[in-house]
């Protein structure tokens, strides 16, 4: 690209992220309340430098720590890297007995496992979490690496501005970061930057921090099939924020959007969204208040406000503990407090637990810290405490959902196309060829989603039960293989344990023809004395030696009961 279209890039860059600015405006007041009265380490609005953060305006810090539970449990439940939470299956159902379909399948499965467990895929997902708990929102860049295949860059909240699409997918991002001359020098080389960064790297200024600007957005236009970096679908430019000279540091693509931002909860066409943090924080603003007014409270109770007369406003005093101050007072009382502090702290302290337990139900640590939460309450058994979390777990439904679609689903897809294209993937089965695989999540939350739906098929069954010792032929109206399979499914057995409908159609086939050979020797063996028997009258009749008896003789003489 020429240079002056170059200039035009990063001036059309700079319009719309100004746009982009004015559309995000109104959320940041929001947002900043958040990050001052629970967590604020979470947000950058500025491009500040770095160094600590302060946490005077949090008093209480239950709010503190329901954010760090909800993070927590939402990346044990959703992403733990200690078990798998995602299966891949071929959408058309009958394929997924297929054996070469189950091998590719569960290769890789296994592949992409190992690529998360060596990328920094899981520390970004729990930051994540803990930013859409806090603000609504998360954001990160999946891009290829060299080594680990894939690389989660985490884009620090309130550096970052995004658009989406008409069906509410992030497609555009623009953001900005801080980075010293030498990381700047050492990403983009010394012939891209401008002529301030080259002369602050001439003087030996390498710590000096300027601020760099990245668009990610669809191109507009561009030569299908050109594999140039400047012809992929998604545009990638960069530049530096306070240059005079417009000139980009660096033009790039990608083939797929790499933007993973997923929202807690969308209200119409918001860019942005709502989150756990903004609900409460009304109750966290409260509690604070009321804890400082429990703590004013207790001192005035303890060091009251005192008087004195005033012939001893010069003379030596002292309140702490076992001094002794000489009063020369004709009344003889001396100091004495100013006011009588009846403060009872019983009601404010009631309030102040109501309050914290709003806070936590607002993040849902009372849904992660449920066995933990159950005040005394023994449960009765194992289905109690599972009954207990499916419930709670209705009302985090329609956030798994969103998780599910714009961050997860997207993060295998691209790592899927990454693989595929580094040609670490085998070829699939001629069967599978140009279909599209099937996600199924399998994490702790996603059984839990699904073991809901156990508690239909189990009624099902014990009411079909009650009906066949009344009526056998109500059996015929289960099919017991679909059932199976289907609640199979619901709690997340794994399929590689699950055998295919051909083998196990093969062992019925041999197991009835092994009760038919068994069945025919049993016939045979019961009919051989007749046989045997049939064959000596047989003799008898035809030697003649009947003896003129009666049938009954004819019997008894084969020694067959008449």
């Amino acid at each position: 690209m020429a240079r002056r279209e170059r200039e035009k890039q990063v001036e059309y860059h700079q319009r719309r992220l100004d746009e982009l600015k004015n559309v995000r405006k109104p959320w940041e007041s929001a947002w900043q309340a958040c990050a001052d009265f629970i967590e604020p380490t979470r947000l950058r609005l500025s491009s500040r430098a770095e160094g600590p953060i302060s946490r005077e305006k949090i008093v209480d810090s239950t709010a503190t720590l329901a954010h760090r539970t909800l993070s927590s449990g939402m990346h044990s439940g959703i992403t733990s890297p200690a078990r798998p939470w995602f299966r891949l299956a071929p959408r058309d159902r009958e394929m997924r007995d297929y054996a070469p379909a189950k091998e590719y399948t569960n290769y890789t499965e296994t592949l992409m496992r190992s690529v998360f467990n060596r990328s920094n895929l899981y520390p970004t997902f729990h930051l994540g979490y803990g930013d859409q708990g806090l603000f609504g929102q998360s954001c990160a860049l999946l891009v290829e690496h060299p080594t680990d295949v894939i690389r989660l860059q985490r884009v620090q909240h309130g550096r970052f501005w995004i658009a989406r699409d008409h069906t509410g997918r992030a497609t555009t991002l623009y953001r900005e970061f801080r980075w010293s001359i030498q990381r700047i020098i050492d990403r983009f080389g010394l012939e891209n930057v401008s002529s301030r960064v080259r002369t602050a790297y001439d003087t030996s200024k390498y710590d000096e921090c300027i601020t760099i600007c990245h668009a990610i957005e669809p191109r507009s236009t561009r030569e299908v099939g050109n594999p140039s970096k400047r012809h992929k679908r998604f545009s990638s430019n960069y530049w530096e924020a306070d240059s005079h000279e417009g000139k980009l540091l660096e033009e790039s693509g990608f083939d797929s959007n790499p933007i993973i931002a997923p929202a807690w909860e969308i209200s119409a066409d918001d860019h942005y969204a709502l989150s756990p943090g903004q609900i409460a924080l009304g109750d966290v603003k409260m509690l604070q208040t009321e804890q400082m007014r429990k703590l004013e409270g207790i001192d005035k109770k303890v060091r009251p406000p005192m008087t004195g007369p005033t012939s001893m406003r010069n003379n030596p005093r002292s309140l702490l503990p076992g001094s002794v101050t000489f009063v020369d007072d004709p009344t003889g009382k001396g100091y004495r407090p100013a006011m009588e502090v009846n403060f009872q702290l019983s009601e404010l302290m009631a309030d102040i637990r109501e309050t914290q337990q709003r806070i936590d139900r607002a993040f849902y640590a009372d849904l992660f810290l449920m066995l933990q939460n159950m005040d005394g309450i023994q449960p009765r058994n194992v289905m109690e405490i599972a009954e207990r979390k499916e419930e709670k777990l209705l009302a985090l439904g329609p956030v798994l959902e969103n998780i599910y679609n714009d961050q997860l689903e997207v993060v295998i897809d691209r790592t899927y196309e990454i693989l595929n294209e580094r040609g670490e993937l085998p070829p699939p089965p001629v069967e599978l060829q140009n279909q599209d695989l099937e996600i199924e999540y399998i994490s702790v939350l996603a059984q839990a989603q699904k073991a809901v739906s156990t508690g239909a098929v189990e009624r099902g069954l014990s009411f079909l039960g009650n009906l066949a010792a009344v009526k056998p032929q109500a059996a015929d109206k289960l099919d017991e293989d679909k059932t199976v399979d289907a609640y199979f499914d619901m709690i997340g057995v794994p399929p590689d344990i699950v055998r295919s409908r051909d083998d196990v159609d093969k062992d019925r086939q041999e197991r009835a023809e092994q009760q038919q050979q068994q069945a025919a020797m049993q016939q045979m063996v019961s009919i051989a004395p007749a046989a045997k028997d049939g064959a000596e009258a047989a003799r008898i009749l035809s030697d003649g030696d009947s003896g003129g008896g009666s049938a009954a003789e004819l019997l008894s003489r084969l020694g067959i009961a008449g």
